[in-house]
């Protein structure tokens, strides 16, 4: 899916070598709370919550959708008006508007298409539901999709890669209205947060994957997620707009964030904070890449990925439309004699 003439460059951008600052970019938003904080968060995030009075309308939507019980029922903690309470949501430039609308597009879309093995799977269950397997030795290699579990307001879902069980990137997403960013009207994936971990296991992910990164491996399975869905255009989030962004590290969210896009072929969408990004992704003409042998395992890689994603979300849909992609996956990778 990596046009491979712009590989060196999106390496050296790539969340496996910068993302994994962000985790402590905002040490206050995962330090537990101060005892005297602890009293003042209550009441201000209900008082936060309370905003939604301001669009009966949407607020009446949202019940109806069975919001409340349907998605949270394997967290603890509970903030179910996530999307009002904190400061943001999905993006640092969405109106309050916007952020209510986003929730019920979510929710909307997840309830519409999706049966009860599907939920069960990715909100009551802490594995969540396995997109992809590559066992090697001893050494187990998942792709999983599962509700946000800290900081759902930075993503409703997300895709996690895995070694042995052990988390070493996060992709989070959550569908939008594609008109909010001057697409057609209708259902469109959002991706919102791009952090890899810094952790024993990310090093083993690279000595087994050569020339791979564990993001490239999430992103595909957020295109095996949308081709599933019949979604031709996904938009992904500008570096200033990222939740988490501090200026301080500016250079290091732009890396993480947009330049990685651009390297995927994203183009930005003007004044919206966003890049729009095509589905199935492109790829350069093998004999364009210096180096054929790798692009060519890469490509079987990035092609094993969303395809099985892509078959085990149709597994879990229940709707009919919007059609999936279906041949158009294979130009993922071009013949290769």
């Amino acid at each position: 899916m990596l046009f491979e003439k712009d590989y060196t460059k999106a390496r050296k951008n790539s969340v496996s070598d910068n993302g994994s600052r962000q985790a402590s970019l905002d040490p206050a938003r995962r330090r537990p709370l101060s005892p005297w904080r602890r009293i003042w968060v209550t009441p201000l995030r209900l008082m936060a919550a309370c905003r939604i009075l301001c669009y009966p309308s949407k607020l009446k939507r949202l019940w109806s959708l069975n919001f409340m019980s349907g998605y949270f029922a394997g967290q603890p903690k509970r903030d179910r008006f996530f999307f009002l309470t904190h400061d943001y949501y999905l993006s640092r430039c969405f109106t309050l508007a916007q952020r209510v609308d986003c929730a019920i597009s979510h929710y909307s879309f997840e309830g519409l298409h999706y049966g009860s093995a599907y939920h069960r799977s990715v909100y009551h269950s802490p594995r969540g539901l396995e997109l992809w397997r590559r066992v090697i030795g001893d050494t187990v290699f998942t792709v999983r999709l599962c509700a946000t579990e800290d900081t759902r307001h930075e993503g409703d879902l997300s895709v996690l890669c895995l070694v042995n069980d052990t988390r070493v990137c996060r992709l989070s997403f959550a569908y939008v209205n594609g008109a909010e960013f001057r697409l057609r009207p209708g259902s469109t994936m959002f991706v919102t947060r791009n952090q890899t971990d810094r952790c024993p296991e990310l090093q083993l992910f690279r000595d087994t994957f050569k020339h791979n990164s564990p993001t490239y491996f999430c992103l595909a399975a957020v295109c095996g997620i949308a081709m599933a869905n019949g979604m031709r255009v996904i938009c992904m989030i500008k570096d200033e707009a990222q939740i988490a962004y501090a200026e301080q590290y500016a250079e290091s969210f732009r890396n993480s964030y947009s330049a990685f896009w651009e390297a995927f072929g994203a183009e930005e969408i003007g004044g919206l904070c966003a890049y729009r990004m095509a589905i199935p992704l492109g790829l350069s003409a093998l004999s364009d890449v210096k180096h054929k042998n790798r692009a060519v395992a890469r490509r079987r890689n990035w092609l094993e990925v969303p395809l099985s994603a892509r078959q085990t979300i149709l597994e879990g849909r229940t709707s009919d439309g919007p059609p999936p992609i279906e041949g158009a996956a294979y130009a993922l990778l071009p013949p290769v004699d």
